[in-house]
């Protein structure tokens, strides 16, 4: 991996971050991270500098973004890409598998277990986080492995950090940014996607093939795709704020 690249609004490009991880730091509760106004600024201004080629692409929901987001109203790529809304604000999902009802009730059965462990119902979705009870995670695995086994092929059980999820096959974050990129503003620009876990490589695939910029944030990474690297989610903001403010950067 390489440091990033200096970028300015010049060039012609479409920027792909992820949220959790990237863009704000990852709290022992999804529900309890920390927007500072200044970043829903910078993210803003960026946006409007780009002529609108900022989509965010998260496991989160649309409409959980859009909650901790407000007032913006981005294009973004929600649960993984199976929910998307374009540029123009139209909003699309994926034709995906429902999760059965009977295994919704073993995986909310499975988070009763211990009050440590977080279960994020997405619909479409169920991701439960061990990150306040890391012991757990052996007998979670073993559990979501055997629930995951009976559901059969429309379904992948992904590893993110400190958080397993069983969602509906198809629909990945590398799908979710060639989506945007045969979308205006982002069609004919040159992509970035930042993002900084498992669940972001295949999108650092996609952009890598596309000639573009794929960063990975955290500690290196010699097992990713990604081709640079940001350490941390200030440096993120950092590598942002000069997007924003390209006369002062």
């Amino acid at each position: 991996m390489s440091a990033t690249p200096a970028l300015n609004t010049l060039d012609r490009m479409a920027v792909f971050l992820d949220f959790d991880g990237t863009l704000v730091h990852i709290a022992d509760r999804p529900d309890l991270v920390h927007v500072p106004p200044s970043l829903l600024t910078t993210i803003q201004e960026v946006y409007d500098r780009l002529d609108g080629a900022l989509a965010l692409i998260s496991g989160r929901s649309i409409a959980d973004l859009d909650a901790l987001l407000m007032p913006l109203q981005l294009p973004v790529a929600g649960v993984h890409g199976i929910e998307h809304r374009d540029a123009s604000g139209e909003l699309q999902s994926s034709p995906a598998s429902a999760i059965p009802e009977a295994v919704r009730q073993r995986v909310i059965a499975l988070a009763a277990t211990d009050p440590a462990l977080i279960l994020e119902d997405k619909v479409s979705s169920l991701a439960l986080h061990y990150r306040q009870s890391p012991a757990m995670e052996s007998l979670i695995r073993n559990e979501l492995q055997e629930i995951f086994t009976d559901l059969g092929q429309d379904f992948i059980l992904q590893d993110g950090k400190m958080m397993l999820e069983l969602r509906p096959a198809g629909a990945t974050k590398g799908t979710a940014v060639s989506k945007f990129m045969s979308e205006p503003p982002f069609a004919g620009r040159q992509p970035i996607f930042i993002g900084d876990d498992i669940t972001d490589e295949d999108a650092f695939h996609v952009v890598n093939q596309m000639d573009g910029y794929s960063v990975k944030v955290g500690p290196r990474d010699r097992d990713s795709a990604a081709r640079y690297e940001l350490p941390d989610v200030a440096a993120v903001r950092d590598w942002l704020s000069p997007l924003a403010h390209p006369d002062t950067g």
